[in-house]
């Protein structure tokens, strides 16, 4: 299990301090957190915001001096205003209280902010903590919420006040307090990632109109750690790394897409160069590929994609595993290998032929080429999408259909779980993050 922390910093002179908040008069002081969960897919910033509506009272970003104004530019509130006033009206107490979070115009908002806010986790990787530093203008906003009752500790004091209460995460709280005296939240000399997005046209985060996955934060909030040099990319629409950006990378990330390799996009053949160039002149640098990102990587070194000569592939597959091959790699030691796994599948392109550096290591029986991995190890592909977990994607399609004229909401959640009846292995995604765990 993971959890996500919200740490408020402020300065007093040359001190700095910590709010710690009290939801009701019976529970101790503590910093607001929450677990971090696959209806979240697994992403930090994604479930950053559930803090923000249930314990912070829904404290508006826009009110605070760090806000940036660019993210109201997400938003299509014409869309969302009408969605308030004419459609989701209509919703039961049940069905507002399940999709209070997918529909708070404030939970698209803050996931923005925490894309970019200062990042620190734990050694293990089981605690995760967005440092935000406060104007005393910010204080005085949130002192001002009605029921939010909160008091201010010394950062060297902060491990001594929040062991009183939970003496059994005594470690854990020395940890980021040293993190906080040293200022270590602030480097960023660890892992440059280069994050690729392939967005051929500026979608709104949220305008009411249903089923959107926000890739750039689902990615930023599952992959990002501490000291990360993270840079976003939309090479989509021609925003490249430079050169010098390449042969600095530790790792590129790339997602998937609507559109095919062998659309005719000039940006697409950009992305190949790009991409044989990394591959060939910066040794160190590791790549991740998913679905649309596995394609085009694999065309850049000579493979090949074509339309899948079944129907597109949608929802929970069974993946094959080569358990021998597996065993020869060092990324997959100390790992637990299954024979079969379920991944979750949107597709309907497949590989056709291979790079001869690609060894095939996973099958389904909708597509062969599943998951595969370079054999000098700097390469790890999947056709399939590791990152979204079936709770996740099956709440964003409910939010994509409630209310319902025609349906219960049981009804509409009994048809929705249809499409991905089954809890995708955790499995995938542990390989990901262990193929882009570089220590440093």
């Amino acid at each position: 299990m993971k959890s996500l922390y919200l740490v408020f910093l402020t300065q007093v002179n040359d001190q700095q301090y910590v709010l710690l908040f009290q939801n009701t008069p019976q529970n101790p002081f503590s910093l607001p957190h929450i677990e971090i969960t696959k209806e979240d897919f697994q992403s930090a910033s994604l479930t950053g915001p559930k803090i923000i509506l249930d314990q912070l009272k829904n404290i508006e970003l826009q009110k605070f001096s760090f806000f940036n104004k660019e993210y109201l530019d997400l938003i299509d509130f014409a869309k969302y205003n009408y969605k308030v006033q004419n459609i989701w009206s209509q919703s039961s107490e049940e069905e507002k209280e399940l999709l209070r979070h997918k529909r708070n115009i404030q939970a698209p908002l803050w996931t923005q902010f925490f894309n970019n806010c200062p990042l620190w986790n734990d050694d293990k990787e089981e605690n995760f903590y967005y440092i935000i530093k406060l104007q005393q203008n910010d204080i005085d906003y949130i002192q001002q919420q009605q029921g939010l009752i909160l008091k201010q500790v010394n950062i060297y004091e902060l491990q001594e006040s929040m062991s009183m209460n939970f003496p059994e995460q005594k470690d854990k709280f020395i940890n980021l307090q040293n993190a906080l005296i040293n200022n270590d939240y602030l480097r960023k000399d660890g892992r440059v990632i280069l994050h690729f997005n392939f967005k051929t046209k500026q979608y709104s985060i949220y305008d009411g109109s249903g089923f959107y996955l926000d890739t750039v934060s689902v990615y930023n909030g599952i992959f990002r750690r501490r000291y990360d040099n993270w840079n976003q990319y939309n090479v989509a629409q021609g925003h490249y790394p430079n050169d010098d950006m390449i042969q600095r990378a530790d790792a590129i990330i790339m997602p998937g897409n609507r559109i095919s390799v062998y659309d005719n996009y000039k940006w697409i053949e950009d992305v190949k160069v790009i991409l044989k160039k990394a591959y060939e002149t910066n040794p160190k640098v590791k790549i991740l590929g998913i679905c649309f990102g596995f394609q085009i990587l694999t065309t850049a070194l000579g493979g090949n994609v074509e339309e899948m000569k079944n129907d597109f592939v949608f929802g929970n597959t069974l993946l094959n595993h080569n358990i021998n091959l597996m065993k020869q790699f060092k990324l997959f030691q100390g790992m637990q290998l299954q024979e079969q796994t379920i991944i979750n599948q949107a597709h309907g392109d497949e590989i056709t032929k291979y790079p001869e550096i690609l060894q095939l290591i996973s099958s389904s029986e909708s597509c062969k080429n599943e998951i595969m991995i370079s054999k000098d190890e700097r390469i790890l592909v999947f056709q399939g999408h590791p990152e979204y977990f079936s709770s996740g994607l099956n709440m964003l399609s409910l939010a994509s259909r409630l209310p319902s004229e025609l349906s219960t909401l049981e009804q509409v959640i009994n048809e929705v779980k249809k499409l991905y009846p089954q809890e995708q292995d955790s499995f995938h995604l542990n390989l990901c993050l262990k193929f882009l765990k570089i220590e440093k």
